[in-house]
C-alpha cells in the first residue's frame, strides 16, 4: 500500500512536516552528493516513505515547550518555544540577552524542523538501514572480556546515527543534544 503524506500542521493524521513537492524543491537546491543524487530515483512512494520515517525519527527528540494541541499526531506545532535566533549570547550584557520575545506561533512548523526532516529523509532513502535498532551493526568487532571495540567505519556509530546537518537544524529547539545544554539537578 502506498504511503500518502499528510503535512497539515496540528492534524491528528499528520505523518510529515513537509510535502513531497516542498521536499523535492529543497533537495534540488542541495549540494550534490550520492544521497542527494539518489533522491529522485525510484517512485514517489519511496520518497514518501523516507519522509514519513524521518518524521517518526524526528518526533523521538525531546523538544522545548509543549504540543499546541493534545490531539495532534506529531510533536510540532508547539507552544512556548522561543525562536532560537531572537536572542544573542553576550557576556557584557548578561546571558542570554533577549533581543525580543519572539515565539513560534501555535500553528507554526519551524523551517529548522522541516529542513531536519528533509536531510534525514534524503539520507534514509539511500541508506535504508540508516536507523537500526541493534546498534551493533556499525562495528566490525565487539568483545566483552577486556572490552575490545572496533568500529566498521569512521564517523557516527551506534543505534541512532543521523546526518550532522540533522543535528545542527535542531539546535535551540530541543531540550538536549549536540548544540544544546541539558541542565540536571544534583
Amino acid at each position: 500500500m502506498a504511503v500518502t503524506i499528510v503535512a497539515t500542521a496540528g492534524s491528528s493524521t499528520a505523518n510529515s512536516y513537509i510535502t513531497l513537492d516542498e521536499a523535492d524543491d529543497y533537495v534540488e537546491a542541495m549540494i550534490s552528493s550520492t544521497d542527494v543524487g539518489q533522491w529522485t530515483t525510484g517512485t514517489d512512494d519511496t520518497r514518501n516513505r523516507a519522509l514519513a520515517a524521518a518524521a517518526q525519527r524526528l518526533d523521538r527528540e525531546r523538544f522545548l515547550g509543549a504540543r499546541a494541541d493534545s490531539d495532534q499526531a506529531l510533536q510540532w506545532p508547539r507552544t512556548g518555544v522561543r525562536k532560537p535566533d531572537t536572542y544573542v549570547n553576550t557576556y557584557a550584557t548578561g546571558f542570554p540577552f533577549r533581543i525580543s520575545e519572539d515565539y513560534f506561533a501555535d500553528d507554526e512548523i519551524p523551517d529548522q524542523i522541516k529542513h531536519a526532516q528533509i536531510e534525514l529523509a534524503v539520507y534514509l532513502k539511500n541508506n535504508t538501514d540508516g536507523i537500526s535498532l541493534s546498534g551493533l551493526n556499525d562495528y566490525k568487532r565487539v568483545k566483552i572480556g577486556s572490552l575490545d571495540i572496533t568500529p566498521d567505519k569512521a564517523g557516527a556509530v551506534g543505534a541512532d546515527h543521523v546526518p550532522p546537518m540533522f543535528e545542527r537544524y535542531l539546535t535551540g529547539l530541543r531540550i538536549s543534544g549536540p548544540g544544546n545544554i541539558a541542565i540536571k539537578r544534583s
